[in-house]
């Protein structure tokens, strides 16, 4: 194979990258600054393993790693691919890939394994947490299963109900609530209460909140980055801190999260 340099092209490797235009695209932007490093990447989920091929060819000096339920077995005369088999669950398997390829941690995640959000949100945090550099891209592939009935834990959307949409009425009812909560007698504990759980009934229902499987994932994915918002010392909830999110990126089916 040749050097795609810093153009990905996927067509020359068996990996459904390809179908994926926009993936490509995405990840040009993305790895752009990392191409010519020393870069540690670890993709979960490789089929027949031909998108690590692609990594080892963009990331001429890079270590490849990846991990799938099944056998996989790449042919690479270069040693840098390494290929290890389980589930992206097993958090005793992730800690012993990083030991052997990324003992300083990974800067680059890749998550094209199960699509299930229970799965995907274990090997996240744990990755996360314990083995993605600090300015590390933890990339979510295939997010928008959530929405197929067919997959193990999405559900079929359901539109906005009729009466979800702007109504004066209830405008003017939230805008009251506020107001009492930030008058001198919304600062009393049962009144702010009141002022709140008022907001929230009358807010109830009128955007209609799909979390199930990899897209409640995403959500909850969504409230990390919303952190210093969550816990604002006038307004949130203590103790505060920041994300753990330098930033987000969120494409269809394609997601990038850069630690902070």
């Amino acid at each position: 194979m040749t050097s795609t340099k810093g153009v990905l092209d996927a067509s020359k490797y068996d990996t459904d990258k390809a179908v994926h235009t926009h993936y490509l695209r995405n990840y040009e932007e993305r790895f752009r600054p990392l191409a010519g490093r020393d870069v540690r990447l670890l993709e979960l989920g490789v089929l027949q393993g031909g998108s690590l091929l692609l990594w080892r060819d963009y990331f001429e000096r890079g270590v490849i790693a990846g991990l799938d339920l099944n056998p996989v077995h790449v042919e690479d005369p270069t040693g840098r691919i390494r290929v290890y088999t389980g589930g992206q669950q097993d958090t005793a398997l992730l800690d012993r890939i990083a030991r052997e390829c990324a003992p300083e941690g990974f800067d680059v995640v890749i998550d094209d394994c199960s699509h299930v959000g229970e799965l995907a949100r274990v090997s996240f945090w744990h990755l996360f947490e314990h083995h993605l550099k600090p300015g590390g891209l933890y990339v979510i592939e295939d997010w928008g299963t959530g929405y197929w009935d067919f997959w193990p834990d999405g559900v079929r959307y359901r539109p906005p109900r009729e009466g979800s949409r702007h109504s004066p009425l209830r405008y003017r009812l939230n805008r009251a609530a506020t107001r009492l909560h930030q008058s001198p007698f919304g600062r009393l504990p049962v009144a702010g209460w009141l002022a709140s759980a008022a907001k929230r009934t009358l807010q109830r229902g009128l955007y209609r909140s799909h979390d199930y499987g990899m897209v409640g994932f995403v959500k909850e994915l969504v409230d990390e980055l919303g952190m210093a918002d969550i816990t604002h010392p006038v307004h949130g909830i203590a103790p505060p801190r920041a994300s753990r999110f330098r930033e987000m990126y969120l494409s269809p089916s394609h997601l990038f999260i850069t630690k902070a």
